[in-house]
């Protein structure tokens, strides 16, 4: 064997060890704990995407909800739809800790106002909650739709609430908050897609969180001024990835993948502070998450 041969042979043997570790990894990720609060907004979208996490990608759950939620959602639906292998009330057969130490992945299908602005204030004075900002501390994939804790969605006002201007700004300040600990906002609809995102990671989210419902954020012009805005995500899609791409200039780059696995090998090649788009579903190592933080470099997912 040649010493070119043997060159490609090793890093084909890295790359088929490096996709089997990222597999394993993959499987404990899709072991997800399910948090459950007291809002019935987007419940039924949600409920969907978890259903076809676990027929279709794998998952399996363990479920909490909320004495709120358990008196409020139909407990018998979510029960069928995600059949977890175990299922708490209020209170769960572990501490928060033990829960957050064991699942990687949190999602939280109906975030409340309350239990957002509870974890917001880093209060962990309820089960739900105590989960919740746990799992942030310790860097878990937190994935948690906002339909029931947003000013900006459109069902509250078909539900006669009527908000001052400053009260909606304190909501969405607590949104803004747990973006900022590491939560990835998402809505009902989109819960699945985002759950995927958030484990193919492998760690806090290095692409940019999706600002569901955010008004401000969505542009509204012309005729739509002072109407209530449908959902958007401004950051997602053709349009936003153009902007971005505009506006990192020369510091920007299109990985070009053999496999599915952007390693430390492919980084290597990179500058520091550079902003790297790698394909969709593409999986992003621990390894490589780290290198990227420690050397200031943006790694995105391609629309």
């Amino acid at each position: 064997m040649t010493e070119q041969e043997q060159r490609y042979a090793y890093k084909f043997i890295a790359q088929m060890l490096a996709e089997r570790v990222v597999e394993k990894l993959l499987e404990r990720q899709k072991q997800a704990l399910v948090v459950y609060t007291g809002s019935n907004m987007g419940i039924e979208p949600g409920l969907a995407c978890l259903r076809t996490l676990r027929q279709k990608e794998g998952f399996t759950y363990r479920v909490l909800l909320t004495r709120s939620a358990a008196g409020l959602l139909d407990v018998s639906a979510i029960r069928s739809a995600l059949e977890p292998e175990e299922f708490w009330v209020e209170t769960p057969g572990y501490s928060p800790e033990v829960l957050t130490a064991r699942y990687d992945t949190i999602l939280v299908p109906a975030l409340t106002v309350n239990t957002a602005a509870h974890v917001a204030a880093c209060m962990a004075d309820t089960p739900a909650a105590a989960v919740i900002l746990d799992g942030l501390m310790r860097g878990k994939n937190v994935v948690a739709a906002v339909d029931g804790c947003c000013p900006d969605n459109p069902q509250r006002l078909q539900r006669g609430f009527h908000m001052t201007e400053a009260l909606k700004q304190k909501l969405r300040e607590n949104k803004e908050a747990l973006k900022g600990y590491g939560a990835w906002l998402t809505t009902s609809d989109k819960l699945g897609e985002t759950a995927l995102k958030a484990i193919a990671s492998f760690s806090k989210p290095v692409a940019s969180n999706t600002n569901a419902f955010d008004a401000n954020a969505a542009g509204a012009t012309g005729s739509n001024k002072g109407k209530t805005e449908s959902l958007k995500h401004p950051e997602t899609g053709a349009a936003g990835f153009k902007q971005r791409s505009q506006a990192q200039g020369e510091g920007v780059y299109h990985a070009k993948l053999e496999g599915r696995v952007f390693s430390g090998m492919h980084i290597k090649s990179y500058p520091d502070h550079a902003t790297i788009y790698v394909p969709k579903r593409t999986i992003v190592t621990q390894l490589v998450s780290d290198e990227a933080r420690r050397r200031d470099i943006r790694i995105e997912f391609e629309p």
